[in-house]
Order: C-alpha cells, then structure tokens, then sequence
C-alpha cells in the first residue's frame, strides 16, 4: 500500500524502474538555496554490486550469467547507463528513479489528452517532463572503496528553477489524482483491496478543485503530503514506516498525511537507508579492469561532495 500512496507523487512519469545494479545503503543529502532558486544534493551509494537472484530479468538471455566475481552483459549496460550520465537511484526507488532518457522517450511515445484507458497526458506533463530534462543536471563523481573493501560511488544532481519545476509538479500531480479518483470509488464499491475510505475520497476530490501543495520546500524543510482523514492516516502510517527512510517523519496535520524530511532552518537534509543485502565483488572487479580511472580516494569524494553542497558563487 505505501508505494501506492506515495508513488503518486511522480504517477504521470512512470519512473519507477528496476536496476540489476544494487547497493547497500544509500545516503542524500541536499541544501536549498532559496535566493539561487536551487536544491543541490549528493547521493552516495554504499556496497555496490550485481544481483545473482532476480534471474531473467536482469539477463538479456538465458545464457548471460552473472557470478559472484563477474558481472554478466545486462549488468554492464546497466552500470554503463549510469556512467554515462543522465540517471540517479532514490534508495530502492522509495519514490522514484531519475533517468533523462526514460523522460525523452516518456515524450516521444505519450498520447496527448484524451488517453485511452482514462489516462490523462496533457501539456501540463509535458511542460513537467521538458523542466525535469531542462533543470535537473547529475554528474557522477566517481568510485571509491569503503572500509570493508566494498565498491561505493557518488553522484551530485542539482535542480535548477527549483520553484517553477515543484509548481509544475504539484499541477500535474493534481491532474493524475483527479483522473485517479474514479478508480478508487469504484475499488471501494466493489470491496476490493482499497486503498482509502469514502470519507478521504470526499476530501481528497473537494482539495483537487484547485491545484494541492502535495510537494513544499520551506528553507531545508521538504513536505510530501495527501489529503485523507484521520482513521486512514493511521492505518496507512503504520505501513508506511516500515519502508521510510532514516530522516524522514511521519505526522498529520491540516486533514494530510505529510512525510517531512529535514527542517526549515538546517544547514542540509540528510536521508539514509539500508537498500539490499547479500554484497558480492563483481561490480568492483569489473571497475577495477574497465573504469579504473574512476577509482578515487574516499578522501577526494568527500571533498568534492562537500565542495558542491556548501558553494559560493
């Protein structure tokens, strides 16, 4: 249930993809300049590594295996799509997935308002889709080496016209909610799983006459919110906590269940979370005999990681 209700929040994307990479744990952490209209934050993945257990599906066929030394071909192309540029991983997708080509093919292949099937893409997720290509610029700053010996990497992504991108956002998010509504009434009627009570629907469809603040950003304060009473509130938290990162509180407030991460007046927001076990080296072996150039000192990673956060222009 949690990753329906908050998975809403980037519903016209589709961008929740799977990686055959996976890592250990995951640290953000961002900084919002409010003069410079910014949030730039760095990602760190911890314990890098090929999965050997999902089987076809991260295999281009039956015969392309992967071991705990070697990575096998789909593995490659995956970590290669990161190297080359473009795409960043939010813990295990507990929100979502960023990837530059995933949107340029998002617009190539969407069919504009009216969608069959009661989907809604319009020009507002356009305009959403082009501002995410446009203001989002990830850079990777390399490999490194933890102290256990475990492949790591760090990346820094910043977005640009931070105000704008969350207006957007928060317009289209309001849109998908209002086509969703339908389904979740009929799901009710129907006794079938559902995800909200008639109480929260009435709500929900009187706060999206307008467009729903379901992102803010106040200072280093960031809100993810949605209108529901109090009952599925509670009902839903108690999901919800089992998969939420460190970092990240739960409260309900003004008729909305809000995830909230850092506060208004901290210097950084930081997020961690434990992501995938079971460690192997053949992500590492084959960044030691492909990429060894990008093999850095954990020392100058931290270094440009702190650079980008705390920079004065």
């Amino acid at each position: 249930m949690n990753h329906f209700v908050f998975s809403f929040l980037l519903l016209p994307l589709a961008l929740c993809l799977s990686s055959c990479i996976e890592f250990e744990e995951e640290e953000l952490v961002y900084n919002h300049d409010v003069k410079k209209d910014e949030i730039r934050m760095t990602l760190r993945y911890q314990g890098i590594f090929g999965n050997l257990a999902r089987g076809i599906n991260t295999q281009k066929n039956p015969n392309d295996k992967a071991t705990a030394d070697k990575l096998n071909q789909k593995q490659i192309e995956d970590l290669a799509s990161v190297l080359n540029g473009g795409r960043a991983f939010f813990f295990t997708n507990w929100i979502f997935e960023y990837d530059r080509r995933a949107l340029s093919h998002i617009l190539k292949e969407a069919k504009y308002e009216p969608a069959p099937e009661g989907e809604v893409f319009g020009k507002p997720e356009k305009n959403l889709i082009e501002a995410l290509m446009k203001d989002v610029e990830i850079e990777n700053v390399g490999f490194y080496k933890d102290e256990k010996g475990h492949l790591c990497g760090a990346q820094t992504l910043k977005l640009s016209n931070a105000s704008t991108v969350i207006s957007l956002a928060n317009h289209v998010i309001t849109r998908q909610m209002r086509a969703k509504l339908p389904d979740l009434r009929k799901e009710l009627e129907e006794n079938r799983d559902k995800e909200f009570s008639r109480e929260s629907l009435d709500l929900m469809e009187g706060k999206l006459k307008g467009d729903f603040p379901f992102i803010q950003v106040e200072g280093n304060l960031i809100i993810l919110q949605l209108p529901m009473v109090r009952s599925d509130a509670q009902r839903i938290s108690e999901d919800l906590l089992k998969d939420l990162p460190k970092g990240a509180r739960i409260e309900f407030r003004n008729e909305a269940l809000m995830i909230k991460i850092g506060g208004k007046e901290d210097d950084h927001g930081r997020l961690w979370m434990k992501c995938f076990d079971g460690y192997l080296p053949n992500a590492l072996n084959h960044v030691l005999e492909n990429h060894q150039k990008l093999l850095l000192k954990p020392k100058k990673v931290n270094q440009r990681l702190r650079k980008f956060l705390d920079v004065q222009e």
